[in-house]
């Protein structure tokens, strides 16, 4: 039978298994929904950084595939920004002969800037483009680059990009030697057969008849002197080569500006990039803007430009809509104001 001093140590260990209180209880749910939060922000932010990078790989592999097309089929094949959400791709596709185009939309979140719509890439039968093309993906926590270069090039973000004005400009010899070292080989005048060999004649006996003179006859020994002269003939002077000389002096051809005449930004996205402007067979040419209106900076103000080359100018404007203003592009290549509108 228990003692007195048994059930007191009894409902003191029922006393000590007490649970969780309520404060404690509601520190913990708060713990598991901070934590469980910032879980969730981090896979949204995962997960749109992987739509990024894979409609950059994939608009890559486009323009790569397109230059190969155009290279194998001899002819030309081209990419253009559509919208700010697609592109399409006209190229054979199935290598049955027939050109098609294909419209490809960008993944969820991942836009193109205003000022890259309607940008076209055209690979030539050698695989080369007119000028140097930046494309610049937009994502819901940052952008991405794609560079191609007037040879073709396909390089994804900004580090190891070829530039098209890295290549020196090739000093062509306007005046090059007609001289012609060492004597050409003599050649037979026309209309003379080869002297024959210092041989007897085969149809002789080879043993002299009785009563012949055993020594040859003067009328069958050869002639040592041949008919063709071995000078070389004067009409293979190394003076007659002067026809093949180029005709005049090459000249390059002259450097082209081109942009569009008018260009449609939307409305509260102050400031604005935008490479609108290209230059094919620039020589340290100066490009200069200036700009109007609701703009109220443009930069870069100067840009000097060796070979092609495509020029991003960034803008500030004020928020909001009915403004409007334009960007005044200078060079002895030429001018171009662009008229922009916001929207």
């Amino acid at each position: 039978m228990p003692t007195a001093i048994d059930k007191t140590t009894h409902r003191k260990s029922f006393s000590n298994q007490a649970g969780f209180t309520t404060s404690q209880m509601l520190i913990t749910i708060a713990l598991v929904t901070i934590v469980s939060g910032f879980a969730l922000f981090a896979i949204d932010s995962a997960r749109a950084s992987v739509r990024l990078t894979g409609s950059t790989r994939e608009l890559a592999t486009y323009l790569e595939k397109a230059r190969s097309n155009a290279i194998r089929r001899n002819a030309t094949s081209v990419v253009t920004i559509a919208t700010q959400n697609s592109y399409t791709v006209t190229m054979d596709f199935d290598g049955d002969g027939t050109i098609e185009s294909r419209t490809i939309n960008l993944q969820n979140g991942v836009t193109f800037p205003a000022g890259l719509v309607g940008v076209s890439a055209t690979f030539d039968w050698r695989g080369r483009v007119p000028g140097q093309i930046a494309f610049t993906l937009n994502g819901e926590n940052g952008s991405s680059s794609i560079h191609l270069s007037g040879a073709g090039d396909v390089t994804i973000g900004e580090t190891d990009i070829f530039q098209d004005n890295a290549i020196g400009d090739i000093t062509l010899n306007s005046s090059p030697s007609t001289v012609v070292y060492g004597s050409p080989p003599a050649s037979p005048v026309e209309g003379t057969e080869p002297s024959p060999s210092p041989t007897t004649d085969p149809g002789a006996s080879p043993s002299p008849s009785p009563g012949s003179d055993p020594s040859p006859s003067p009328e069958a020994e050869p002639s040592p002197t041949p008919v063709t002269d071995p000078s070389p003939s004067p009409g293979a002077s190394p003076g007659a080569s002067p026809g093949a000389s180029p005709a005049g002096d090459p000249t390059p051809p002259v450097c082209v500006l081109s942009a569009p005449s008018t260009l449609s930004l939307p409305k509260n996205s102050s400031p604005k990039t935008f490479a609108v402007v290209t230059i094919t067979n620039a020589n340290a040419t100066v490009i200069t803007a200036s700009r109007s209106g609701d703009i109220s900076s443009v930069t870069p103000t100067s840009t000097t430009v060796s070979g092609n080359g495509t020029i991003s100018y960034t803008i500030v404007y004020a928020n909001g809509t009915n403004k409007a203003g334009t960007v005044s592009v200078s060079s002895p290549c030429g001018s171009q104001t662009i008229a922009i509108t916001f929207n």
